[in-house]
């Protein structure tokens, strides 16, 4: 029963194997009957005048070795090229025959070269690889994997989010324009340019982009006819000769290093608001130790930064010339502290500046006295815990406000207080609170009061004298810090635009 049951199968098994030979032997003699005759090195036109036309496709499938110094990548892929060979062609009514696939070796291809390869090994590109399909109105298409070593121009001016670009550049470097033309008039556009495929794996949906660090964004296609006069986008006119049919396919990088962000941008941050701090600090000694700090911590960030800068080659980055500039800012801030600090000590009494205009009237003028209060910021303990308006006062005899006795009492309530604490009855008590009038308690304050309104009167055009110096130094630094805020606006506004 078994051997019944395996005759069956081992039947139609031989039937198959059979029928397939026989297909395979008659597409052989098919294919020995197309190419009998057929020779490989003479272009495949039956009329020389007629130019033939090659579509050339790419498809990037992984990037590495992006050598920053030598300004080189390395791109595998893989290359379709088509075109007419008017030499292959049969009816398809008699031999009931589409296509057939031939060899690559033994039909003719298009001699293209990589142009811009980085080595010798990689100059010419053959599609022996695989062979070729052939249809019955002479369309071949011919493909082949690749790996090419391109030259490419880096321009690191918006490092550390530069975009590179790395052209491939393919011309068939055995015929002119007058024979072979590698722009297919007749070509779809949306497979002009290459595609990308770096992950073939089914199960991951996600399109795969990041490679060694960079990002491949997108790809890019150019053609242009290279002649005497340079690359031509249009058909040049005369002698087609001279020229070649030349094309540039292309890839973007992006530069993907998100830590940059932290151990880049953020440093200079800090050190762009220690700059902006150093103008609202109060004291002298501790404006100069923070500018100081400053200029030491961006100190080692430079170095830091310096052994991550890519080779020096065509414009500085923006990040270098911010650097630059907030080192520069620092530097004369600090060197303004100390000159500040050298006038305040050394500076003759009731000394100030003659600008023919007064500086300390402008913020009023403009509105925005706010920002220019004597009172700035300050890290010591004694400052933030004491309010010295209330010491001022009280030094300069303002009855309003005393320390830690709290308000004092008005007249009434001194009225109030004195009746109450008045006997009733005329004791000794009584004649000693009853002072004479020139004793009065309400005269007292009154002549307390128009006395220490004249003392103030006195000391306060003394003081404002003495302290004129110090208030156009206030002045000028928050004028400066102003300025500084409107250059490094414009400083970022240029990095983010231009």
């Amino acid at each position: 029963m078994l051997l019944l049951r395996l005759l069956p199968l081992a039947f139609f098994t031989i039937w198959h194997v059979q029928n397939a030979t026989a297909i395979s032997d008659g597409d052989r003699d098919f294919q020995n009957q197309i190419l009998t005759g057929y020779n490989s090195k003479i272009r495949p036109v039956k009329a020389e005048t007629t130019v033939t036309q090659v579509t050339v496709f790419l498809n990037i499938a992984h990037v590495e070795k992006v050598d920053e110094a030598e300004q080189t990548a390395l791109v595998h892929g893989h290359l379709w090229a088509s075109w007419t060979d008017e030499y292959l062609q049969w009816d398809r009514a008699k031999t009931n025959v589409t296509k057939i696939t031939l060899p690559s070796h033994r039909i003719w291809q298009p001699a293209l070269a990589l142009y811009n390869s980085a080595r010798g090994n990689t100059w010419h590109l053959y599609m022996a690889g695989m062979p070729a399909t052939v249809y019955f109105n002479g369309k071949v298409w011919s493909s082949g994997t690749f790996s090419f070593f391109v030259t490419c121009q880096f321009d690191f001016e918006n490092w550390p989010f530069d975009k590179q670009n790395c052209p491939i550049v393919i011309a068939d470097w055995v015929y002119g324009l007058a024979q072979v033309n590698l722009s297919d008039p007749n070509m779809i556009s949306e497979y002009a340019k290459p595609s990308i495929r770096l992950s073939y794996d089914p199960l991951e949906r996600k399109n795969k982009r990041h490679v060694g660090g960079w990002e491949v964004m997108d790809a890019w296609k150019k053609h242009c006819y290279w002649g005497p006069k340079g690359c031509k986008e249009d058909q040049p006119e005369g002698e087609p000769d001279w020229y070649w049919s030349l094309l540039e396919f292309g890839i973007v990088l992006k530069r993907h290093l998100p830590y940059f962000q932290m151990t880049v941008m953020i440093p200079i941050f800090i050190t762009s608001i220690l700059v902006l701090l150093g103008f609202w600090i109060e004291k002298c000694a501790l404006s100069s130790f923070i500018i100081f700090f400053n200029l030491a911590l961006q100190t080692i960030y430079g170095y830091n930064i310096i052994k991550k800068l890519p080779p020096g080659s065509g414009t500085i980055p923006k990040v270098v010339q911010i650097f630059t500039l907030n080192l520069l800012i620092t530097g004369t801030q600090f060197f303004i502290a100390i000159m500040f600090g050298f006038i305040k000590e050394w500076a003759p009494k009731n000394f100030s500046f003659n600008f023919g205009i007064d500086i300390t009237d402008i913020p009023k003028r403009m509105g925005i006295d706010t920002f220019f209060q004597p009172k700035g910021l300050s890290f010591d303990p004694q400052d933030l815990f004491v309010d010295h308006d209330k010491i001022a006062a009280a030094e300069a005899g303002d009855d309003t406000s005393t320390i830690g006795i709290g308000n004092p009492l008005n007249d009434d309530e001194f009225d109030h207080f004195q009746n109450s604490a008045t006997p009733s009855s005329n004791t000794d008590t009584e004649l000693l609170i009853n002072l004479p009038t020139n004793s009065d308690p309400e005269n007292v304050l009154d002549s307390e009061k128009v006395e220490n309104s004249e003392e103030r009167k006195e000391k306060i055009p003394e003081a404002s004298i003495e302290n004129q110096l110090d208030l156009q130094l206030l002045h000028i630094k928050r004028f400066l810090f102003f300025l500084v805020v409107f250059i490094y606006c414009v400083a970022f506004l240029m990095i983010l635009f231009l």
